[in-house]
């Protein structure tokens, strides 16, 4: 782990959340209310917009929508100023998280939200204490995690490199699927401005 005072207390975290003795629920919950996770954000960027968390013992759904929302910005944020990509897709969405975190639908955000982390994590500047990290795992689970790995770097329909020398360098179908993708993403955001548009001429009629 990272030598600092506030990633021995996580990585305390950590093993509390991983605890043997506690049910898969109980873990789950742990990574729902949105501290624990933003808190390993934090140490994969120390330096954030200072955006303060929401704690609560208390079942809030408003808390766990803000608690993911800032985690949403900070990703973005980290993979565009940072990493220099840009995230092609959909960020997960909050109100499924926030609202019941039980949820099949909230399973399924919370597992592309915990994909882009892991992106950050073996990509930042500590990604050494990472990647040592995910090593010390049995070999099903670091098989597991190295094909989450290659999806969220290399698969052009999750990031694209901003260094566009990154995409010169790609071969034929890489270079293919890339654009591919960005052809797919602009005709999505197209539809939604129409749609939007439609959406506002018929309520100002």
């Amino acid at each position: 782990m990272v030598e600092n005072e506030s990633s021995i207390q996580l990585y305390s975290q950590y093993m509390e959340v991983n605890s043997v003795t506690q049910s898969s629920l109980e873990r789950y919950k742990r990574l729902t209310n949105g501290v624990f996770l933003n808190e390993v954000m934090r140490i994969i960027d120390p330096n954030p917009k200072v955006e303060r968390l929401y704690n609560s013992g208390k079942d809030d759904q408003m808390l766990r929508v803000q608690n993911f929302s800032i985690l949403n910005r900070h990703l973005r944020a980290f993979y565009q100023e940072d990493l220099q990509q840009l995230i092609l897709m959909p960020l997960p969405n909050v109100a499924l998280l926030g609202q019941d975190p039980l949820t099949e639908a909230a399973v399924e955000e919370l597992r592309r939200l915990l994909l882009l982390l892991l992106g950050c994590a073996v990509q930042c500047e500590n990604k050494e204490t990472f990647i040592q990290q995910i090593q010390s795992l049995d070999i099903e689970t670091q098989a597991a995690i190295a094909i989450c790995i290659q999806q969220v770097t290399q698969d052009p329909r999750v990031v694209l490199p901003l260094q566009w020398e990154e995409l010169v360098e790609a071969e034929g179908a890489d270079l293919q699927r890339a654009f591919s993708s960005m052809a797919k993403q602009i005709q999505s955001l197209l539809a939604q401005r129409d749609t939007h548009l439609e959406v506002r001429l018929l309520m100002n009629q």
